[in-house]
């Protein structure tokens, strides 16, 4: 291998790398973001008008003369039709009413959820309680057998035999 080139060349002989490129799409991202950021309230406006129109229209029923003349036109342009009488507040009250009797039923619904999944980790508390209870009682069952089980403490003549069965053992030359 030859030492005229440095294993690992020096940081400042590396090119600078150019930022305002990247500037400038960040920017460009950013724009174009807000755009459609600013565009897309424009189409959820056009929901609640159909919300009111389909409860003026499910508030009060048409007869079937009117039904058969109001759908040719409808088949035409498929755009939201006006109701015919003039109680235009009426029937967005009752569009109200009917949203908001489905959100109460979704909000109850949940809440009912919510209680019995309470209910349900209560029970399971109270079953856990009891099984570390029996869980206590077991334990304290084995350790009462294993003290049972335990032989009796070796007298005074044994006591002093194992304490001195080294001693005699290396006396006799390691044979008994």
């Amino acid at each position: 291998m030859s030492n005229e080139r440095p294993e690992f060349p020096p940081i400042e002989s590396a090119p600078p790398r150019r930022t305002w490129p990247w500037a400038v799409a960040g920017a460009a991202l950013v724009v174009a973001l807000l755009w459609v950021a600013r565009r897309t309230p424009a189409a959820a406006d056009a929901r609640p008008a159909a919300l009111t129109a389909a409860a003026i229209s499910d508030t009060k029923p048409a007869p079937a003369a009117e039904a058969a003349k109001s759908a040719a036109p409808a088949a035409k342009s498929p755009a939201v039709k006006t109701p015919e009488s003039p109680n235009v507040i009426g029937g967005a009250v009752a569009a109200a009413k009917s949203v908001a009797m489905v959100a109460r039923a979704e909000l109850d619904r949940e809440l009912g959820r919510t209680k019995a999944a309470l209910a349900q980790s209560a029970a399971y508390r109270k079953q856990i309680d009891d099984l570390q209870k029996q869980l206590g009682a077991a334990r304290g069952q084995i350790a009462a057998m294993q003290q049972a089980q335990k032989p009796p403490p070796p007298s005074d003549q044994e006591q002093i035999l194992q304490t001195l069965a080294p001693v005699l053992r290396a006396n006799n030359g390691g044979s008994p």
